[in-house]
């Protein structure tokens, strides 16, 4: 199937505008990424954002809050932005936190994890934990109910929702969590499937970019089979939080996010799976209808998750 033309347009744009990552300083590959998408994006409002700072168990964690109303035990849903742990930030983020608000019409805590390479893995996990557990304890301050917290994630922060719902899991918080979503989730090293072989050149998710990523984030080549960073290896899946997966058709991560979402089902996870056709790995990022069907998708979801309509 053809890609979407006009996200076609704005991958052969940003090629243009910022030259390839290996090729560039990361303090000026990251001003570029974060400018180009805040400059795509459409920005909606909402009824209020708070920037706050989580006191994590390593490092103070930024943090922003959005409220879709003056409404109290609102769901709330705990959001990690992508970037290969080493791009993306809050402000990058915010057109797209601010559309999960109000489509799903609850509070979006989007969180400003340690980026790599100046804090290698496990980071990035470390905060995230440490943000989920935050907002699990103080969800009555944020008006939220601490029974109905999710957490999400693209690309990266996919990975990171992933874990945290594992580790939840295996700590057996309580309250615990209520839903995953996992947008084109990277879910561990993957040499063999056929969506890396076939889209890894030329699909915005380029195979050096991953590359570099992997090497400024991981300590040792060792750290690429601990399930923090691999958590596709796990092998009981079982008793997780329900899950949304959402794919795209052209995204080297495609198949290894499919496969999650079959061994969670397999496992008796009640696991919805949905592949946009037409689209790249980052396509909820840009300007173009399948992003608006996406954000849509999610938030009738999260409000039947959160309010049974």
């Amino acid at each position: 199937m053809p890609l979407d033309p006009k996200l076609r347009e704005l991958i052969e744009q940003i090629t243009k505008l910022t030259p390839k990552l290996t090729e560039q300083t990361l303090e000026t590959y990251r001003k570029a990424f974060k400018q180009f998408f805040k400059s795509v994006a459409p920005t909606v409002p909402v009824y209020k954002t708070e920037d706050v700072v989580i006191e994590g168990t390593e490092a103070r964690i930024p943090a922003r809050v959005y409220y879709p109303s003056s409404e109290r035990n609102r769901g709330v849903l705990v959001y990690f932005h992508g970037g290969g742990f080493v791009l993306g930030d809050v402000e990058t983020y915010d057109p797209l936190c601010r559309a999960l608000t109000n489509a799903c019409n609850c509070v979006v805590v989007s969180v400003d994890y340690r980026l790599a390479p100046e804090h290698k893995f496990p980071a990035a996990v470390v905060d995230s934990i440490d943000a989920t557990k935050w907002v699990l304890r103080n969800a009555e301050k944020i008006n939220g109910d601490p029974n109905k917290v999710a957490i999400g994630g693209d690309s990266a922060g996919g990975n990171l929702a992933a874990v945290v719902a594992i580790t939840a899991r295996n700590e057996g918080w309580k309250p615990g969590i209520k839903y995953q979503v996992l947008i084109n989730p990277f879910l561990g090293v993957d040499f063999s499937s056929y969506s890396q072989r076939e889209y890894a050149t030329g699909y915005f998710l380029e195979g050096d970019q991953m590359d570099f990523f992997g090497r400024a984030y991981l300590r040792s080549p060792a750290d690429a089979f601990d399930w923090r960073f691999s958590p596709i290896m796990v092998n009981d899946l079982r008793n997780l939080p329900p899950a949304l997966i959402i794919t795209s058709e052209y995204d080297p991560l495609r198949d290894h996010a499919e496969t999650y979402a079959a061994r969670l089902k397999a496992a008796g996870v009640p696991t919805v799976s949905v592949r946009f056709n037409f689209v790249t790995h980052g396509f909820y990022g840009f300007p173009i209808n399948e992003a608006q069907a996406a954000i849509v998708l999610i938030g009738g979801v999260l409000r039947l998750v959160f309010y049974g309509t």
